[in-house]
């Protein structure tokens, strides 16, 4: 079965390339224009992955992404976000939101590729969400340097 990768972006030759990029790897695309419009098909078609703008209208990417990980039954869709915003103030709400990749505008074919491979190779490794929140505490791992 191939993945489902929903694609979230304004600028139509942007979308257009990522549509074509991970259609010629094999993944079946969703796309959508607005936040707003991205959160339906989130919860109507359970994308495998979302790839995404910050920039959107209607609501932006850090906003969607934060909707996305309130709402149990999507809660562990992995999120990559691609964008022209590209300070390390944006890399950090990126990632405090929930995104587990960030590229920046330009992008190559080769680099969107790789994100979306790692992204779907993480949600692999997660555990599917169930809708109820498990008795016992999870502990995270700490690494000591």
């Amino acid at each position: 079965m191939q993945a489902k990768i929903l694609c979230v972006e304004d600028d139509p030759g942007i979308l257009t390339l990522q549509v074509k990029v991970l259609q010629r790897l094999g993944y079946e695309t969703l796309v959508a224009r607005n936040g707003l419009e991205a959160y339906e098909l989130i919860l109507r078609e359970r994308p495998d992955a979302v790839v995404l703008d910050v920039m959107l209208p209607g609501c932006d990417g850090f906003t969607l992404t934060d909707k996305i990980r309130r709402n149990e039954t999507v809660k562990s869709t992995p999120v990559a976000f691609v964008s022209a915003k590209s300070d390390l103030g944006d890399f950090r709400q990126g990632f405090r939101c929930g995104a587990q990749i960030y590229l920046a505008k330009p992008f190559t074919s080769t680099a969107l590729q790789t994100a979306v491979e790692s992204l779907l190779q993480q949600a692999k490794t997660r555990p599917p969400v169930t809708g109820k929140k498990s008795a016992a505490p999870q502990r995270k791992k700490r690494f000591k340097f």
